[in-house]
């Protein structure tokens, strides 16, 4: 089986604090990484100066839009020293022909810059239709995924006991994964409190990440914990808008998990 690193998203942590502070955070829980966005030029001594300071590894993660050039995210991500870099791509409505030219793309950029690349999961972007995602594996064999498996159980709103046809077809995206976001749901919104997510539900999520790890045929696979903050949009809020549940805590929660084996 591969060697394991768990990253965790910058963004877990609040944006107030200082960079330097939410990578110090991120090593003293004891994650072996951090993922954030590649930075710019402007940032980047600010960056590895942090992730020397904290002994952290770094992985990329990125939006392409349809008409946005790629490579200049490869480039920021190997002057940053980052060890692979995810990518949610639109253009889920095109046709076969432009997905294709899309990936091929990345793939020839991942070989040029010697940059691991996983193409992430995502509602309303490429991967959006869990049919065409595996039409597009199958045509790529050289593509691998980073699995963000939350938005395809919420699609199909899968609440344990998932039907076999679902969970055949995400175990077979599992293991073309050299990453996936750990996060969890019951089947309505992307990410929910792990308290509020039932011990079965719970094993259909820690089932997928075993298949995904136990088939990846590198040297390392990376798990990210990808809880994110309800500033922009995503963890549980009551009806005046304030955060239920504690994402910092369940990052931590779920390394624990990972690096235990129960995940």
């Amino acid at each position: 089986m591969s060697g394991l690193s768990v990253h965790c998203s910058v963004l877990t942590l609040p944006a107030e604090e200082q960079l330097p502070a939410r990578l110090q955070l991120i090593a003293d829980a004891g994650f072996d990484g951090v993922q954030t966005v590649p930075p710019d030029a402007d940032g980047r001594a600010v960056f590895i100066e942090a992730l020397a300071e904290t002994g952290l590894e770094a992985s990329g993660c990125c939006h392409l839009a349809e008409d946005q050039l790629a490579e200049p995210m490869f480039e920021r991500a190997v002057a940053a020293g980052m060890t692979s870099l995810n990518a949610q791509v639109n253009g889920y409505w095109r046709d076969d022909d432009w997905q294709d030219a899309r990936v091929t793309e990345l793939l020839d950029l991942s070989a040029r810059y010697e940059l691991p690349f996983f193409l992430e999961t995502h509602r309303h972007r490429l991967t959006q239709d869990i049919r065409r995602t595996i039409a597009l594996i199958e045509r790529h064999p050289a593509l691998a995924l980073c699995g963000d498996f939350s938005h395809y159980t919420v699609m199909s709103e899968l609440r344990a006991p998932w039907p076999d046809e679902w969970r055949e077809a995400l175990h077979g995206l599992a293991r073309r994964c050299g990453e996936v976001h750990a996060r969890l749901n019951d089947g309505q919104r992307v990410q929910d409190p792990l308290p509020l997510v039932g011990a079965a539900q719970r094993e259909e999520f820690f089932e997928l990440w075993r298949t995904a790890r136990a088939a990846w045929p590198g040297p390392n696979f990376l798990v990210t914990t990808e809880l994110l903050p309800s500033s922009i949009g995503y963890d549980t809020t009551d009806l005046d808008g304030r955060p239920i549940g504690d994402i910092w805590a369940d990052s931590r929660s779920l390394l624990a998990a990972i690096t235990a084996g129960s995940a």
